[in-house]
């Protein structure tokens, strides 16, 4: 399922129609609309306005559609919604996460290298 398919799944769940949401985030009556029928995309722009009106819109559902659609603790999410600057967007954020995760797998992987190296040592002195 695209982004704009689980636009529309979350417009039902809160019994609007796509004109309102365009409306509140600033796009021409029909945008969402038309998209939608053409199997379209929406920009990173759209999806962070989207996120921003609704803070209870779990962005990771949104992006990826892993998760629940809904979260309770929206509040959180919402300030750090807030806190990411317009011209960065969510998936810079995202992306950003991404090569923290990579990196942090390359330094575990470096520390258990060393700590191979640590025992190999222990083992020799141990022989003496």
């Amino acid at each position: 399922m695209k982004i704009i398919h689980r636009i529309f799944k979350f417009i039902q769940n809160k019994s609007l129609e796509s004109d309102q949401l365009n409306s509140k985030i600033g796009l021409d009556k029909e945008d969402i609309r038309y998209e939608a029928t053409k199997d379209g995309s929406v920009s990173t722009d759209v999806l962070e306005r989207i996120c921003k009106l609704y803070p209870e819109l779990n962005p990771i559902w949104l992006v990826t559609g892993k998760g629940e659609m809904l979260i309770d603790d929206y509040h959180e999410v919402g300030k750090a919604i807030e806190n990411v600057e317009s011209h960065d967007g969510i998936y810079n954020v995202i992306a950003g996460k991404d090569i923290e995760i990579q990196l942090l797998k390359e330094h575990i992987q470096g520390l258990n290298e060393l700590l191979k190296v640590k025992n190999k040592l222990i083992e020799e002195y141990k022989k003496v």
